[in-house]
């Protein structure tokens, strides 16, 4: 499994999907980590509240996309985009 910090190319799943090779993406809602830290606790404070779960999460439930993405219960998964965030709704 190859992590990247862009999504792949839109064709990049029907290129590789019949190589075995399947391209999905994971983009987290704000996840405990420093860098989210690195934000003023005003800002953390809206943040949270706008959140439907009302928190933020964390590194292990991002960890669990991975890890059925690159289990056999992820093999169907293809071209997606898997968004663990809360509710979070980018504007």
């Amino acid at each position: 499994m190859t992590l990247c910090h862009h999504p792949p190319h839109p064709g990049g799943s029907s290129e590789s999907a019949p190589h075995n090779v399947l391209v999905n993406t994971i983009a987290p809602g704000p996840v405990e980590t420093d860098l989210l830290f690195n934000h003023s606790q005003d800002w953390l404070d809206r943040k949270k509240s706008e959140l439907p779960v009302g928190r933020f999460g964390k590194t292990p439930e991002i960890a669990a996309t991975a890890l059925l993405l690159a289990s056999d219960a992820g093999s169907f998964y293809s071209g997606q985009t898997l968004s663990p965030n809360g509710g979070d709704i980018p504007l």
